[in-house]
């Protein structure tokens, strides 16, 4: 087996995992950090996370004629599955072909410090916790500075993070602040945006 297909836990992930955001209470929940080592109920949390977004990421094993065919998933917080803990994790395959992958398992991660510059992402953004299209631009920080537990790794960690990346970590950070990717378009013109931001 590789590391697309193994899983962590027991189960193979499903869409019922997924928390909506019409469940105000767990979505809009602040999330609270955790203790380290992980208790067993926290770490089935990450084990979980890490194996929906590779599932997902699996045409092989998730097939698109499955009756619970997932949306691929770059990324997945801990809210988004029911558990508002500090916790998410985030998987780039930059090219299938070289096996270049990054693979990030964030505990009680917070962004230290990020840029003035703004970049956001041509034809928006999307979530696996919302279901209704809100289309428009998302406007966030270019790059951003993290730290955090990285627990596939098991070791505290400084990451600086930029373009597509730096916005796949926000929008996962900001569901564990109860925050969702559509309350930063602009209600007035969605499509509003300023000259010096970067569209990615």
């Amino acid at each position: 087996m590789n590391l697309k297909t193994d899983l962590l836990q027991k189960e193979i992930p499903s869409n019922k995992w997924l928390c909506k955001d019409t469940n105000r209470e767990v979505i809009r929940g602040t999330s609270v950090d955790v203790s380290l080592p992980l208790s067993s109920e926290h770490e089935l949390v990450i084990k979980k996370l890490i194996d929906f977004v590779r599932y997902s990421q699996d045409p092989i094993l998730n097939k698109k004629d499955s009756a619970d065919h997932l949306r691929p998933a770059v990324g997945l917080a801990a809210p988004q599955i029911g558990s508002n803990t500090n916790m998410f994790f985030a998987r780039f395959e930059w090219d299938e072909e070289t096996d270049d992958i990054e693979e990030f398992a964030l505990i009680n991660a917070k962004i230290t410090a990020s840029s003035d510059q703004i970049a956001f992402l041509k034809g928006g953004e999307g979530c696996l916790s919302v279901d209704k299209d809100h289309p428009g631009n998302v406007p966030r920080s270019y790059k951003v500075k993290i730290s955090g537990f990285e627990w596939l790794t098991q070791e505290y960690v400084e990451l600086t993070v930029r373009g597509y990346q730096a916005i796949v970590f926000q929008h996962e950070l900001e569901h564990n602040q109860g925050q969702l990717y559509y309350d930063r378009i602009n209600k007035a013109d969605p499509n509003y945006e300023e000259e010096s931001w970067i569209m990615l």
